[in-house]
């Protein structure tokens, strides 16, 4: 009988070990899954990029400002005034190609200036391109319209309840004008349910 135990014994720990062994499983993940917590996960994000290039294109102020023109838009990256660390830059940059695939606006990219200067000074001062068909100094485009936004949340916690409340909120201005043409804003409510033990 205990010949007996001791090989189950020995059978159960070589299963748990071959167990621990195997690989894991990898199961796709659908975007539009019901959330893990109450901080922004990527359904969050991109149903909010999308909400918001959809109302951006399609709001009548807009389709106005634009009509026979496609003016020079810049987007400047979307703040972070929540508690949650966000990648804001990839929002920003997912909120710019969006508006590039509507063919609305053209864009112009401040984030490059300094390495466009320098390619600039570096052809002028080599001597390797035509002085004639070289680019100078201030021939490049201005933004007429500038898109700007930020994420902002407020959390209350009451025993074993947490509620938290993002808002994404966007504006577009008319540098020509002063005029706000566009505004917008997504909100996102998480509540969760501490257990108990």
């Amino acid at each position: 009988m205990k010949a007996i135990a001791n090989t189950l014994f020995l059978v159960a720990i070589c299963a748990s070990f071959a167990g621990c062994a195997t690989a894991p499983i990898i199961d796709d993940s659908n975007l539009d899954r019901a959330p893990l917590t109450t901080r922004i996960e990527p359904q969050d994000v991109r149903r909010t990029v999308e909400k918001m290039v959809e109302s951006l294109i399609a709001d009548p102020g807009v389709l106005d400002a634009t009509k026979g023109e496609r003016p020079i838009l810049d987007i400047e990256p979307m703040k972070n005034r929540s508690q949650m660390i966000v990648d804001m830059k990839s929002i920003t940059d997912s909120i710019r190609k969006g508006l590039i695939r509507s063919r609305l606006f053209r864009f112009v990219d401040r984030s490059t200036a300094g390495a466009d200067i320098a390619i600039m000074d570096e052809q002028a001062q080599l001597g390797l391109t035509d002085p004639r068909k070289a680019i100078r100094g201030g021939k490049q485009s201005a933004a007429q319209m500038y898109l700007t936004g930020d994420l902002t949340e407020m959390s209350t916690r009451v025993g074993r309840i947490t509620d938290r409340y993002y808002k994404f909120s966007m504006i577009l201005k008319d540098l020509r004008s002063g005029e706000i043409v566009w505004a917008d804003e997504q909100e996102i409510r998480k509540v969760a349910n501490r257990p108990m033990f």
